[in-house]
C-alpha cells in the first residue's frame, strides 16, 4: 500500500523558493523539469519508502530529486513526512540532516 506524504510548512516553502530561482534563472522549462522530477520521486517514496539513502540521523532519510536537489525524510506509520529540501549548492552548515 502506498503511504501518504505530509509536508512540514519548511520543506513546503524551499520547494516554493527552489521553483522561484529556476523560474528566475534559468526558464519555466527548467523549472517544470525540477517539479516533474519532484513528483517522480514522491511517487516512488510513496511505493518504496526505505528507498532513500540512511543518514547520520538513524530516522531521516534521504532521496535525491536530482544531481543538486535532496530531501530529507522519516517514514511514521503509514505517512512519508518530509521535513527538509536541500541544494547541495548551498553553505553545507545551514542543513541540520548531513
Amino acid at each position: 500500500m502506498a503511504k501518504a506524504i505530509v509536508w512540514k510548512p519548511k520543506a513546503n516553502q524551499q520547494i516554493l523558493e527552489i521553483e522561484a530561482y529556476l523560474i528566475t534563472n534559468f526558464s519555466d522549462r527548467v523549472a517544470n523539469k525540477f517539479i516533474d522530477a519532484l513528483y517522480h520521486k514522491l511517487d516512488r517514496l510513496q511505493h518504496y519508502p526505505e528507498s532513500g539513502q540512511p543518514t547520520r540521523i538513524k530516522t531521516i532519510r534521504r532521496g535525491r530529486i536530482n544531481k543538486f536537489i535532496s530531501l530529507f525524510y522519516k517514514i511514521q506509520g503509514n505517512f512519508i513526512v518530509i521535513h527538509f529540501v536541500w541544494d547541495s549548492r548551498q553553505d553545507p552548515l545551514k542543513n541540520p540532516y548531513l
